[in-house]
């Protein structure tokens, strides 16, 4: 006789296990940096003000009300420096999932990657994500501090240190983590320019190459070296085991307590009706093996898309998600973690790489010969990697699909000019002027259109950063 029992009993345990022998988090110790990197953490000293929307790393700089006390606290904190620096030279950061695998005192501070909150296998904190935010605000305080003391050597060594520990962030197993740490290392990057932009006559040429042609490609983001997440497989798998019986068939007292709390979480508004609609839904839901099928079949969807170049024609088809059976496959649809966003940022954060490697190497430009070039093409091999002037939101014009033959690389370069006459260009918080000598570099965008590089939104004005722009007209804190 069979019994009317989940098909997939004790999942947490199984999808930790998983998870703590994923890509992300298995290795030797050694090779991990999570205990060096959060142990300095917890030494910090609590910084001048609570991290908010108007003090983070985005924030800080040496013209900020208050400066001179988040110097203070920077310099207070130097530790940091080595926690950045060795975890830098680590293979990974390999922190662990699961309250349990962490000592007393992370779990007590809040350092912790908990899956199954409440009993919720679908309920995740990670709330360590805090630790590493205030650690990254500490890095760009302590940037600014040294550059504006002259000692640019450690700056530099911090800086990419800085760079590679939030690329390593990136790797993390949830999309949650990525679509947090790939803006937060965008972000970085865009501070990395303001500093370039504000530091430039003190570094030499040397350190500009250093930094783009040997630092910059520790960043890869291409989908051999930043892997799709697999957490939300893992535990969506298990959640969908618990939907069923031994015999296969949904279970409708499961369906309606599990999926009404998904549903719930993602639309606060829709939790009236919602259990009776899953209660209704259990009685023409498919089967266990069909709806496993199903869900596996989406995610290998993904995968392919995510090992696509960029512009593929495939891309542009409906997704085995947009075309899963709104009836049969409700469970899994809501089960599953739509990751279209996660393509997008990644095309962005690859962008962003690369412009700031074509910043540095201005700059270097710039340092040596007292002038920008009249094309990128003169900064490569001595200052410039030509893989690093890509664009990712910029398609190539192609006659047919045999064309890709013809061409090394599968996106088109940044659009780039000099500067000889002063030019407007319209930022989010108002206009600013870009000088006579100086050049202009963008990004096309999502629209594929070059727009001149003159309104924010339509490109992304890489070189000169805006932030320093807008700082300088007054129009920016």
């Amino acid at each position: 006789m069979f019994l009317a029992t989940p098909a997939n009993a004790g999942g947490r345990a199984d999808v930790l296990e998983k998870l703590n022998n994923s890509p992300s988090t298995n290795g030797s110790e050694d090779a991990k940096s999570w205990r060096l990197f959060f142990d300095a953490c917890l030494m910090m000293t609590p910084p001048p003000q609570p991290l908010s929307d108007t003090f983070n790393l985005n924030t800080v700089w040496p013209g900020m009300e208050g400066w001179d006390e988040v110097s203070v606290w920077a310099q207070e904190n130097e530790h940091m420096a080595g926690a950045f620096l060795e975890s830098a030279k680590r293979a990974l950061v390999g922190f662990p999932y699961g309250s349990e695998n962490v000592p007393n005192e992370y779990r007590e501070n809040g350092v912790v990657a908990e899956i199954g909150v409440d009993g919720h296998l679908h309920s995740f904190h990670f709330g360590y994500v805090d630790s590493v935010e205030l650690a990254c605000l500490w890095s760009t305080a302590e940037l600014y501090r040294l550059f504006e003391a002259g000692e640019t050597q450690r700056a530099m060594e911090l800086l990419m240190s800085d760079l590679i520990v939030l690329r390593k962030f990136c790797d993390r197993e949830f999309l949650k983590e990525q679509l947090t740490f790939m803006p937060m290392l965008g972000d970085a990057l865009s501070n990395t320019r303001d500093m370039f932009y504000a530091y430039r006559e003190s570094l030499t040429p040397m350190q500009f190459r250093s930094f783009s042609k040997d630092g910059i490609p520790y960043l890869r983001t291409d989908p051999t070296r930043l892997l799709m997440p697999e957490g939300d497989r893992e535990v969506g798998e298990a959640l969908v085991g618990e939907l069923f019986t031994a015999t296969g068939d949904a279970d409708a007292a499961q369906f309606k307590e599990i999926l009404t709390d998904i549903q719930s979480r993602q639309e606060p508004l829709t939790r009236f009706g919602a259990s009776k609609y899953w209660e209704t839904i259990a009685n023409s839901h498919s089967g266990l093996n069909n709806s496993l099928d199903r869900f596996n079949k989406i995610y290998d969807d993904w995968w392919r898309r995510w090992k696509m170049r960029t512009f593929h024609p495939q891309l542009s088809v409906d997704s085995e998600l947009q075309k899963s059976n709104p009836v049969k496959y409700a469970a899994v649809n809501l089960i599953i973690r739509d990751i279209q966003d996660l393509f997008y940022e990644r095309d962005l954060l690859t962008t962003q790489i690369n412009g700031t490697a074509v910043s540095a190497a201005l700059c270097g430009y710039k340092n040596h010969y007292g002038v920008y070039p009249r094309s990128l093409k003169m900064m490569y091999a001595q200052l410039l990697l030509r893989s690093s002037n890509l664009d990712l939101f910029r398609s190539l014009t192609l006659r047919t699909e045999s064309d890709w033959t013809l061409y090394e690389y599968h996106v088109g370069s940044f659009h780039y000019r000099q500067i000889n006459k002063e030019t407007k260009i319209t930022a989010k918080n108002g206009e600013i002027l870009i000088k006579n000598g100086q050049c202009l570099l963008y990004s096309v965008f999502i629209d594929d259109e070059d727009d001149r590089g003159l309104h924010t939104g339509e490109d992304i004005v890489l070189w000169p950063p805006l932030k320093s722009l807008e700082r300088a007209a007054g129009i920016l804190d």
